[in-house]
Parts: structure tokens; C-alpha cells; sequence
């Protein structure tokens, strides 16, 4: 099986891929039918950018991982290779930006999150759910739209709201003048935002592949068609 890892620790993953030899894995940076990451939450993001949809096991290297498991490589591999899994299909959401002179997509496991450039000036902007405009202007840090995945301990949505949800996709008002409790929408409901004033940044995640927004910007979130996959072991 082909096989790639993801991690920042360079002797950690030196060290499994000495591992993962003795297990007949074929390392591979193209195609790889399995990504092993090893990290912080942050890795399996960064994984599933570079590999997206293919299926991903999260080892837990940081003390601060909210959502790896704690096992040793070898015991995970070993898991993985009994069948002693199941498969966590993960529904993405997908920003597509709509600016004066050209259009763009970004897409987050986590969330998307929109927010003030600056932060000594605060944005102001519309926003529209599933096509119905609510008749006032929101004044503040941003918004914070993220998957239910996204919405578990450590995540920016949590650290908003304090609340999780398992189905749909969250809209939580970061730092508003005025306290707005957050809006769930079903999967297949639709999140647009406008810039009506202020300097504004899209992010998707932790990618640093950033758009800029302005007034007249709009930006339009819903949920992808793409899924990420990530393997549960069962320890």
C-alpha cells in the first residue's frame, strides 16, 4: 500500500518511516492511498489540503491535540492493518468569493471564517440565509461558519460560542457590538456575506492562502460535495 506522513517533527517521521518498512508500506509523495499524520489537529488540515479525500490516520504528537489518538506509530499501524477501524466521512463547506474582478473558491474541514483586517477597526457587513437578508448591518470582528466537525473543543466556533452541533453548518458573530446567538442551517442551506464597510480577510482553516475583501465584496458559504476521511482506530 502506498502510503504518506504528514508531520512537523522530523525525526518522529523519519523514525516511522523506518516503521512502516517493516510493514511493506511504500512511501510516496503521488497518489498515496493513506496519509499518516502525526502532530497537532492542525496536521490532519493540512493533510487533507494536500491529499484531499484521501483517507487519514490523526496520532496525537502535541500535548495540545484535541482530536488525535493517543497510540504509538507501531500500534496504530498494527490497528490499522487488523481492520480495527471505521471511517469518520467528514462534510466540508466550500467559500466561493465574489469580488469585482474575479471569483474564488476556498475550501475548510474546519470552518471558514471571515474577519476584520485590522483589528483596531471593526467590519461591518450584511448576511443572508438561504437567500433572506436579515434588515440590518452587523457590526464587528467577523463571522465564524463552520462544519459540525469544526465545532468540538479547540476549534475557533467553540471557542465563540462554547456550543457544539452534529449536523448542518454554525454561523457564530465574532465580537459583535451587540451579542447574536449563533444560527445553525441545515446542510443544505446557503450563508452569504457582504462587506459594507472596513477592510475584511477570508481564510478557510489554517491556510495561509488568504483573500483580502472590501466593501462590495461577497462572499457565499454552503456545503461541499467533497468529504474528508479519517480512520478511527479501535484500540
Amino acid at each position: 500500500m502506498k502510503i504518506n506522513l504528514v508531520g512537523r517533527d522530523s525525526g518522529k517521521i523519519d523514525n516511522l518511516k523506518n516503521i512502516l518498512g517493516k510493514y511493506n508500506f511504500e512511501y510516496t509523495d503521488d497518489n498515496p492511498e493513506l496519509v499518516f499524520c502525526y502532530g497537532g489537529d492542525g496536521m490532519f488540515l493540512i493533510a487533507e489540503r494536500k491529499f484531499p479525500g484521501v483517507p487519514k490516520i490523526l496520532v496525537k504528537g502535541s500535548p495540545i491535540c484535541n482530536t488525535g489518538q493517543k497510540l504509538d506509530c507501531a500500534t496504530a499501524i498494527e490497528l490499522y492493518l487488523n481492520k480495527n477501524y471505521t471511517i469518520q466521512e467528514i462534510k466540508k463547506l466550500k467559500a466561493m468569493y465574489v469580488g469585482a474582478f474575479e471569483t474564488r473558491k476556498l475550501v475548510g474541514v474546519n470552518d471558514i471564517v471571515l474577519r476584520n483586517t485590522l483589528p483596531t477597526e471593526a467590519l461591518r457587513f450584511r448576511v443572508a440565509v438561504n437567500g433572506k437578508w436579515f434588515d440590518k448591518t452587523f457590526i464587528g470582528d467577523g463571522v465564524v461558519i463552520a462544519t459540525p466537525y469544526g465545532s468540538t473543543k479547540g476549534a475557533y466556533f467553540y471557542s465563540v460560542t462554547r456550543k457544539e452541533f452534529s449536523d448542518g453548518i454554525g454561523l457564530a458573530f465574532n465580537n459583535s457590538t451587540e451579542y447574536f446567538e449563533p444560527i445553525f442551517v441545515n446542510s443544505d442551506g446557503k450563508i452569504e456575506i457582504e462587506i459594507v464597510r472596513g477592510l475584511g480577510v477570508l481564510v478557510a482553516d489554517n491556510n495561509r492562502d488568504f483573500i483580502n475583501l472590501e466593501k462590495g465584496d461577497k462572499v457565499v458559504i454552503e456545503q461541499s460535495q467533497d468529504l474528508a476521511r479519517r480512520i478511527l482506530l479501535k484500540s
